[in-house]
């Protein structure tokens, strides 16, 4: 089970190692170095201590211990603890920063740049609880050039999915809103799944398809949404008048069966 940054409890080891297996298979897969696979399992602990105790109250040795190597290990990879939870910025920063370039660069209309963006991120979110737990409860303990660093790459995301907005009005496909407020909007949203998402609370597509179609259908309704919802406005109008017809039409009668008899 995921932790969270409001589980408090000590993860069982043999949930870390079962961790380890997975990033070693995974590693085996893209071909990545055995350096490499071990940084990777050391900072997916670490992410996973800093979200359950907090960064400053997690000791190297607690890591150690959770990945399975000696505290003399640690040192052969990561200076120290600040070094870890750089790291962790640098990893979720970095997906920040790449995440939209192949969207914005591909031939696809607004709607499915916008769609395909917030499925990619929420996807990214409700597979790495862990790292996004601490990217956006730790910033305060980067030191102050990284945390610059970090701050950019969050602007230049903000700045690509309003781009993508802006875009979709010009076109016509989104109705004119302010494009600043719904990018906060739409972030605000998807990076809050890291407080309360787990596997066993709902299927990960579910929430994707839940929460595009709220955007799409709330604050960023296509014309063709419109369209269809006041011709359903339309159709109840003519069902109504059809029905007071109706019931005129019945009373005529009842008046005029009335006044024969």
């Amino acid at each position: 089970m995921r932790l969270s940054s409001q589980t408090k409890k000590t993860r069982p080891s043999h949930l870390f190692e079962h961790d380890k297996r997975a990033v070693r298979s995974e590693a085996g897969e893209i071909g990545m170095s055995r350096r490499e696979v071990i940084e990777e399992h050391l900072l997916d602990v670490a992410a996973q201590c800093f979200a359950s105790t907090g960064y400053r109250q997690t000791t190297l040795e607690e890591i150690a211990r959770h990945a399975g190597v000696a505290k003399a290990s640690m040192y052969r990879y990561f200076e120290n603890k600040q070094e870890l939870l750089a790291k962790i910025f640098i990893k979720v920063g970095t997906t920040f920063a790449s995440g939209l370039q192949p969207l914005l660069a591909a031939p696809l209309t607004a709607e499915e740049k916008l769609r395909h963006t917030v499925q990619a991120l929420l996807r990214t979110i409700g597979e790495n609880g862990a790292l996004f737990t601490v990217f956006y409860s730790e910033e305060a303990d980067l030191p102050p050039r990284l945390r610059a660093e970090v701050t950019e790459i969050r602007q230049r995301f903000l700045v690509n999915l309003e781009n993508i907005l802006q875009e979709g009005m010009a076109q016509g496909a989104f109705r004119q809103l302010n494009a600043k407020l719904i990018v906060y909007a739409v972030l605000g949203m998807c990076a809050w799944l890291h407080k309360w998402y787990t596997p066993e609370e709902a299927r990960l597509e579910d929430v994707m398809e839940a929460f595009v179609g709220l955007i799409e259908r709330g604050c960023l309704a296509m014309h063709g949404a419109e369209n269809r919802d006041r011709l359903s406005v339309r159709l109840r109008h003519m069902q109504d008048l059809v029905g007071e017809l109706i019931d005129h039409a019945e009373r005529i009668e009842s008046t005029g069966v009335a006044s024969r008899h």
